[in-house]
């Protein structure tokens, strides 16, 4: 009765703007004026819904239909995509995966639900994979060192954090107990991680690009440690998706094809290891490049590629003559973009409260932006180098 109450509303919304009946155009009809942030699009039932409440959250309906279970499967807290439900329950990993030149290619980032990418000292970055989908892989790597910033995001999550190496800055954090993370066993670390991580052969490669994360030993020191392995129940998730089955198209806003998080050099970042996405009408995911080459997954053999890119631009400082940096990972209102479907949607990313509160996503008209179902990649801009930023 209440959903039917609220479709009501919604109908008389549309007649009293007079747009019942020609809401949605299809693709090459005249009556598409390409406007962007029109009114007159909405391309889902969530859509049509939000135009009647335009503060609409994900309400408590919403979640219930999103944690519904079929035939032993739920839909996947960082992706949306339908997963076995015991897996759905379980905490994922947050694991520090190494990305420079040298190391490439990495081994399992495919199976990643979320990355995250962010700059380091030396102006390149790094990569951290949330992944809940591991078990069956044979290893994930390579594995770098932890900077504080990314333990603080994997927070976002109910993340365990995985790491091989730290900046000094993080070690008050990784040794207080208040994270649950697994650190390798290096200088200054007081309780690590003992059967998780080994180091394989890699000929041309330095020592410092031979280590990995193995799953099936990464059990082992989860128990070690005690942690909690299912997630809490009440955690929020991160990201709003499309109904299932849905596809959120953002008709009318604009194109954006080709993404340089860093364009073409500079001191940001993305601009050291040469990063691109480019956009495939065919399948309709953004395919990433490093260093002017595909990157890609040794274990698939197939270039990464992801279904929403979001640019999170944050507040950086450099922290010492080494270059080390920061980046906050808390704010209310700071700039963000999100990219789904060869689109652009601007907007803000919030996430007041304590650390560990994920950030969410919002237009200009202050909506929560909506995300299709798949992997995310979450590019975290130093907004000192904004102007670098290239979009086409």
């Amino acid at each position: 009765m209440k959903k039917q109450s609220i479709w009501i509303a919604a109908l008389l919304f549309l007649l009293a703007v007079g747009i019942y009946g020609c809401a949605k155009t299809e693709e090459g009809d005249p009556g598409n004026t390409g406007d962007a942030g029109s009114s007159t699009f909405f391309n889902t039932e969530a859509e049509i819904l939000q135009a009647a409440d335009p503060t609409q959250e994900s309400t408590e309906e919403e979640e219930e239909n999103f944690w519904a279970v079929v035939d032993g499967k739920t839909r996947s807290s960082l992706t949306g995509e339908w997963i076995p439900v015991e897996m759905a329950k379980k905490r994922p990993l947050a694991i520090m995966l190494n990305n420079t030149a040298a190391a490439l290619p990495m081994s399992g980032v495919s199976n990643a639900g979320v990355i995250y990418e962010c700059a380091v000292e030396g102006r390149i970055t790094r990569w951290m994979g949330l992944f809940q989908d591991w078990e069956d892989l044979d290893r994930i790597g390579s594995v770098r060192s932890c900077r504080q910033y990314y333990l603080h995001f994997a927070q976002e999550f109910d993340a365990i954090y995985c790491h091989f190496g730290q900046a000094i800055y993080a070690l008050d954090d990784l040794n207080s107990g208040k994270y649950d993370v697994l650190s390798g066993g290096t200088a200054g670390i007081k309780s690590p991680a003992t059967a998780m991580y080994d180091r394989i052969n890699r000929p041309g490669k330095a020592s410092e690009h031979t280590l990995y994360a193995f799953p099936s030993r990464i059990p082992q020191d989860i128990e070690k440690k005690g942690y909690r392995t299912e997630r809490k129940e009440e955690f929020p998730r991160k990201f709003r998706f499309a109904p299932d089955g849905q596809v959120v198209t953002y008709e009318g806003y604009p194109d954006a094809t080709f993404l340089q998080p860093g364009g073409t050099g500079g001191k940001n970042g993305f601009g050291g290891v040469k990063a691109t996405f480019q956009y495939n009408e065919g399948d309709h995911l953004y395919y990433r490049s490093t260093y002017g080459n595909p990157h890609m997954d040794e274990l698939t053999g197939k270039q990464v590629s992801v279904k929403n890119v979001i640019f999170q631009y944050c507040e950086g400082n450099v922290l010492d003559a080494k270059d080390y940096l920061s980046f906050a990972t808390q704010r209310v209102g700071g700039k963000c973009t999100v990219f789904t479907e060869g689109k652009m949607v601007e907007g803000s990313w919030s996430n007041p409260g304590e650390l560990g509160t994920p950030a969410r996503y919002y237009d200009t008209e202050g909506n929560e932006i909506m995300l299709n179902t798949g992997t995310t990649f979450i590019c975290i801009i130093w907004e000192d180098y904004a102007n670098d930023v290239v979009i086409q």
